[in-house]
């Protein structure tokens, strides 16, 4: 008796991973579109402070006097004031840096000159002023910039019109710049002014923000599996066993067996009123057409392997030729079309040689037909010992067709010559009676992928050609 078959992914393990993943998936899905419509609007506050405070310090600015300090470099009353807005401003805005810069292009290379930062009062005027000096106006920053960067802001000094925003990381964290070219009232660049601020705190408040979605999903989706798994198991999980415990009964009963009677599945009702006691009451009935369909099936067995060995015996005739035992003319059509399907497909290398018997209505007219079988069965025998690797087929009363193959591909003359030869070896042997001595008109065509489109056009090559042998023959025989 066959051990019931274990389940190796029972129903409920299948759930669980399955609430598991879409719980994760949902999570994922939910908190990255959280995060990114949090992101949006922090991001859009963060772009609306950067630009009150360009605005506001655009506002302070007097052009002319800036290009005045750029081209002299020399520092006036209002570029100390415009100096010390802008420290006031990095403090009071917590801004990262906030800075004015000039590009210049000296040569083929272009030089980014300091005009002024906005610096806390320790940068300023702290000890660390003396170890690492800030560059001051008329200094060239270039070498401190990355490599294209001095080429990038150029380019925005001398094109762009708007406010430039972009998003940065650095060693101290992740920034949000700002930078906007100022011009003169002409419209002509003066200077780029540029702000930053830092995106930590937004970085900081998305990981709680994470960490909260994560508790609660987690929380909510263990909830949710607990409640579907109890409720699956009375549901889903009970009855399917049920119809599973009866499925594994019929197929225990049915194994192997001839009696339809064996094949009718019990009906265990589930008294559940869904789909599964309407799937148990369909493979009942389901059975119960199998049963007949099997009484059926036993009825026609019979006769089906008897018409079955006939079909088979006809085949078999229809292959081969009733006389000579070769391959019978329905055979060389199904060749036909397996040479043209190698045509097609590019792989085809192969020659036809046509075989017409000499003499044949007069070995029938003068000593009967039996003589003149004897005559085409000993003319074919030379042929197949000859091309003993091709396939030969006898197409007509007098007419036989080789597909000369593989090493007789390779060897198609020398194999011609030599049933060329066997054939006029006969011919001297005159103390044989005639129909012992076969005579035949050859003809070969070979296959050519340059011009030939099937194996019809091979054939006819092979048929005028054994025409042509037949002319040369009689032309000798008259001599």
């Amino acid at each position: 008796m066959k051990d019931k078959k274990k389940v190796r992914n029972p129903l409920t393990r299948t759930i669980i991973i399955g609430g598991v993943i879409f719980a994760i998936i949902f999570g994922v899905t939910v908190a990255c579109i959280s995060y990114k419509i949090f992101e949006r609007r922090m991001m859009n506050l963060y772009t609306k402070h950067i630009t009150d405070i360009m605005r506001l310090t655009l506002a302070n600015i007097d052009t002319d006097d800036l290009t005045y300090c750029i081209k002299t470099k020399e520092q006036t009353d209002k570029f100390k004031e415009l100096t010390a807005y802008l420290d006031e401003a990095r403090v009071n805005y917590s801004l990262s840096t906030i800075t004015i810069v000039y590009p210049e292009k000296i040569g083929d290379r272009v030089e980014v000159m300091q005009v002024v930062s906005g610096l806390y009062p320790e940068e300023r005027y702290g000890d660390s002023r003396k170890e690492i000096p800030l560059p001051l106006l008329g200094d060239y920053i270039t070498d401190f910039l990355p490599p294209g960067f001095a080429d990038q802001i150029y380019d925005e000094f001398l094109n762009r019109y708007d406010i430039k925003y972009s998003k940065e990381k650095n060693a101290f964290g992740n920034d949000y710049y700002a930078a906007y070219t100022i011009r003169d009232a002409d419209g002509t660049p003066v200077a780029i002014l540029t702000t930053s601020a830092s995106l930590d705190e937004i970085d900081a408040t998305m990981r709680e923000y994470m960490k909260v979605i994560g508790i609660s999903i987690i929380t909510l989706a263990t909830v949710f599996l607990v409640i579907m798994v109890e409720w699956l198991k009375r549901r889903v999980i009970k009855p399917l066993k049920q119809i599973g415990t009866v499925a594994d009964d019929f197929e225990r009963k049915s194994r192997d067996t001839k009696d339809p009677e064996a094949l009718v599945m019990e009906n265990k009702s589930l008294h559940k009123g869904d789909e599964l006691e309407a799937l148990a009451d369909t493979l009942v009935a389901m059975s119960l057409h199998v049963k007949a369909y099997v009484e059926e099936l036993l009825k026609s067995a019979l006769q089906m392997e008897s018409m079955r060995d006939e079909v088979t015996r006809a085949n078999n005739l229809a292959m081969r030729d009733s006389l000579t035992g070769v391959k019978s003319k329905a055979a060389y059509d199904q060749q036909r079309q397996r040479l043209n399907l190698d045509i097609q497909g590019g792989d085809a290398e192969f020659a036809i040689a046509m075989i017409d018997i000499n003499y044949l209505k007069r070995i029938n007219d003068n000593y009967g037909h039996e003589k003149g079988n004897i005559y085409i069965k000993k003319m074919c025998t030379m042929i197949c010992d000859v091309f003993s690797h091709s396939p030969v087929f006898r197409v007509g009363g007098d007419e036989f067709v080789v597909v000369l193959i593989h090493r007789d591909y390779e060897n198609r003359d020398d194999l011609i010559s030599e049933l060329k030869a066997k054939m006029a070896e006969l011919s001297e042997k005159t103390d044989l009676e005639e129909w012992l001595r076969p005579s035949a008109a050859i003809g070969l065509g070979i296959f050519d992928d340059k011009k030939d489109i099937d194996c019809d056009q091979v054939f006819k090559r092979a048929d005028d050609a054994m025409y042509e042998n037949k002319t040369e023959m009689k032309a000798c025989r008259k001599v």
